[in-house]
């Protein structure tokens, strides 16, 4: 981060808090474009290997070379946030998008439901990605990318289904409560 932008950071800082704003610290780290791209199409800086994310890069490679995306910035809330903005970004884009990450992190720490999130998945969610990566990468070597694929895919198929209302880890549906059958006829 150069010396000029830095100094904008604190004073942006301190005119946030001023108006009010309650964050956590952030840090702040200029990436290559293309490192900007993998973490906005894989959400996190470490993720699991999944066909979808490649779909996701190459729609967001199409929608920059027509110049209808570019990214600024990527933030990871927590305590503290880590930004990262372009290195292609200027001066006068970087002290807006400043201001804009300390809005995210003002939102991370104050909005209920996202508060809730964090507490049930702590505050280290790029540490649990790359530990789920790391499992997924287990699984795929002990039972094979065709099998670890098809359960990702129904997975994360779900994934828009799930009831946020709900705690993250509860009491199974008495329906369930039941111990199923084993499929014998099992595919996989």
């Amino acid at each position: 981060m150069s010396e000029g932008w830095q100094s904008y950071v604190r004073r942006i800082e301190e005119l946030a808090a001023r108006s009010g704003l309650e964050f956590y610290r952030v840090d702040f780290e200029a990436v290559p474009d293309s490192f900007m791209m993998e973490i906005a199409v894989y959400g996190l800086p470490v993720r699991m290997p999944h066909w979808s994310f490649g779909v996701r890069y190459i729609y967001q490679l199409i929608q920059r070379h027509m110049g209808h995306s570019r990214l600024f910035e990527v933030v990871f809330p927590g305590n503290p946030g880590h930004a990262y903005l372009a290195e292609s970004n200027g001066l006068a884009e970087n002290i807006l998008v400043t201001a804009h990450v300390l809005g995210h992190a003002d939102f991370a720490r104050n909005n209920l439901l996202f508060r809730r999130c964090q507490e049930q998945v702590s505050e280290h969610i790029v540490e649990h990605a790359a530990n789920h990566a790391r499992q997924i990468q287990q699984a795929i070597e002990t039972h094979g990318a065709q099998r670890v694929e098809a359960a990702l895919d129904a997975a994360l198929a779900l994934e828009q289904h799930v009831d946020i209302d709900q705690p993250l880890r509860r009491e199974r549906y008495p329906e369930f409560l039941v111990d199923p059958k084993v499929l014998t006829d099992d595919q996989f």
